[in-house]
């Protein structure tokens, strides 16, 4: 099935709506998947090729995905502190909702600084699913005591995140050690070689091979396979 080109009405926002795209299921199965909300990165647009490439794959995999612009970057503005961005994803969360039909708690999530701005949303007590960190950003780069951290103890589901070792806004031990503050399951993929994208240099590759922030989220198929099954269990 084809991409749909949306365009989610949003109230209390600097417009009237925001640009999305709605990836159908690719499967056919008896029992309807989850529909995932991906917002992008702070300086991207819900075009960005991860955000595409993981969208398109959650779909193959038996989800409805929509990817939207949050109402700023819509706007044409600078991303704001992440808080201030809650309100936005939440009215995208509610036209999403009612354009696929689907009532039932979502998959949340996205790139950077839209995956945090969701954690934020359902650490104030929105219902959800699952938390999908696309490369989340643990603190910025070079400032290791900066932590975005605060809110984990009342993040109340299970989150999987995805990132890859060269990650300047993620330093992984510091991940390894603030993950604990997750009251439920984390799961943690890496991508060795990976940069704040996923993306590998041919340099920093284990086989000596360049990969596409694309190539790299094929490969990690498995995983969200089996993260998505938890869900149901």
């Amino acid at each position: 099935m084809s991409v749909q080109r949306l365009s989610l009405p949003v109230s209390e926002s600097p417009v009237d709506a925001v640009t999305a795209a709605l990836h159908p299921s690719t499967r056919k199965t008896r029992r309807k998947g989850r529909s995932v909300l991906l917002a992008p990165g702070a300086g991207g647009d819900l075009d960005g090729d991860g955000l595409v490439a993981l969208a398109e794959l959650l779909a193959d995999l038996g989800c409805t995905v929509v990817r939207a612009n949050l109402p700023y970057r819509e706007a044409g503005r600078r991303a704001p502190r992440a808080e201030t961005s809650v309100p936005g994803y939440l009215a995208v969360l509610a036209s999403a909702r009612e354009a696929v039909g689907d009532a039932r708690p979502w998959v949340l999530g996205g790139k950077s600084y839209g995956g945090r701005v969701a954690s934020m949303l359902v650490a104030t007590g929105q219902e959800a699913v699952g938390l999908l960190f696309y490369g989340y950003p643990l603190h910025p780069p070079g400032k290791l005591d900066r932590l975005r951290v605060d809110h984990w103890p009342d993040v109340q589901v299970p989150t999987l995140f995805l990132q890859g070792d060269r990650d300047a806004f993620c330093d992984l031990e510091l991940l390894r050690t603030h993950i604990r503050k997750l009251p439920r399951r984390a799961t943690l993929e890496v991508v060795e070689g990976g940069d704040h994208s996923l993306r590998v240099s041919r340099a920093a590759s284990p086989t000596g091979q360049a990969a596409s922030e694309a190539a790299t989220i094929a490969t990690l198929r498995d995983d969200l396979r089996g993260w998505l099954a938890s869900l149901e269990r």
